[in-house]
């Protein structure tokens, strides 16, 4: 029998927010809202689209292992040089990759309470210690706390802004306080998946491939606001030299070449992209007052989601199960350590209508 370490025994893989093809059961009401992930519900750009229709005849080849077409567009949309990206299989995939660059065995990983799990897993997945500081009232991160975290194992800090699944965010000045005080050793790395819905809704929000620090890389995706999560295309922006060493140990063929020629088709759909967030800065407005009206307690977001807090964890599931027997897929948030929240992606307005009609009706039943 193969021997399996002992720390792979004891990993807990991540749980994605939809529990499979089955997810409204073995009876599945006649109006189905998927609000689980945060996905685009718009679906992907017509020009990417368009692109892989196009291309349907080439799958045959070998991706461009250098991304270079989407590289070089990027490239000038960002205004970086081509080499400070690296482009992968999403954004997880590239985490994924820094662990094996980057992170040794008996160095530790820095991050909050409450933030986006991914890279917990990833760590434990190394057998690499993760520490986590736990958040200030409102859901905020500590980045004080953070700073009087680092200690001499400390390898690399994670930090999403904004935050994955509570949608607060770090400030500009907030966040270059904060790096101006991280020692120069220690890798921080920027989860930006929601950049382009804060960039829309908050003048604060930091674009922090504009800051220039030698240990700082930022990463991105198309899975969101470009609707290609299905794809899996994501992209660092860093420093050449990090940059280099990630390169070395990325998988020679990742990104496929679907998602490289839908990835670059999606960056010319700037019409798509506008309707995408006009919609889901429009739709916040209305779900957040909506949520107030019915007395339910929202955290304030900047990203294509809004968390519910709710008493505990019962409240929780009982929304999340009533929500669902109407045909409304939401997020439990226990697995991201936040057992009384409930998540609720930001969809098309017909979607959010239906779904605070639903939860109306939940709201009225268990009074």
């Amino acid at each position: 029998m193969v021997n399996i370490p002992q720390h792979i025994l004891n990993l807990a893989p991540y749980k994605p927010g939809k529990p499979g093809a089955n997810m409204f059961g073995d009876h599945p009401p006649e109006k189905q809202v998927v609000l689980s992930s945060n996905e685009n519900n718009f679906g992907p750009s017509p020009k990417a689209q368009k692109a892989l229709s196009e291309a349907i005849n080439t799958l045959h080849l070998y991706p461009d292992p250098t991304s270079s077409v989407l590289k070089e567009k990027l490239s000038s949309k960002l205004q970086v040089p081509v080499s400070n990206l690296l482009l992968s299989n999403g954004s997880d995939a590239i985490l994924y990759t820094m662990f094996k660059a980057f992170v040794q065995k008996d160095e530790s990983m820095l991050t909050s309470h409450g933030a986006f799990v991914s890279a917990k897993v990833m760590a434990r997945m190394n057998d690499v210690r993760c520490v986590e500081v736990p958040m200030l009232k409102g859901y905020e991160f500590d980045l004080d706390g953070f700073l009087q975290a680092i200690d001499e194992t400390t390898k690399l800090i994670y930090i999403v802004n904004p935050n994955n699944p509570t949608g607060r965010m770090i400030s500009l000045e907030k966040m270059v306080a904060f790096l101006d005080r991280v020692p120069s050793h220690i890798l921080v790395v920027i989860d930006e998946a929601y950049f382009e819905f804060a960039h829309k809704i908050s003048d604060e929000y930091p674009d922090c491939t504009k800051l220039h620090y030698p240990n700082v890389i930022v990463l991105r995706t198309f899975s969101k606001a470009y609707g290609l999560a299905g794809l899996r295309l994501g992209y660092a922006i860093g420093p050449e030299y990090l940059i280099q060493a990630l390169t070395k140990v990325k998988l020679t063929f990742d990104p496929n070449l679907a998602a490289q020629i839908a990835g670059s088709a999606a960056l010319e759909d700037e019409d798509f992209l506008q309707k995408t967030l006009d919609n889901n800065s429009e739709q916040m407005i209305k779900l957040m007052n909506s949520y107030a009206e019915l007395g339910i307690k929202a955290i304030p977001s900047v990203a294509n989601f809004i968390a519910l807090e709710m008493k505990d964890e019962a409240m929780v599931e009982y929304y999340y199960e009533n929500l669902l027997k109407k045909g409304v897929l939401t997020r439990r948030l226990a697995s991201f350590g936040l057992p009384n929240c409930l998540r609720i992606s930001i969809g098309l307005p017909e979607e959010n209508s239906y779904m605070l009609r639903m939860l109306e009706k939940v709201v009225s039943e268990s009074q």
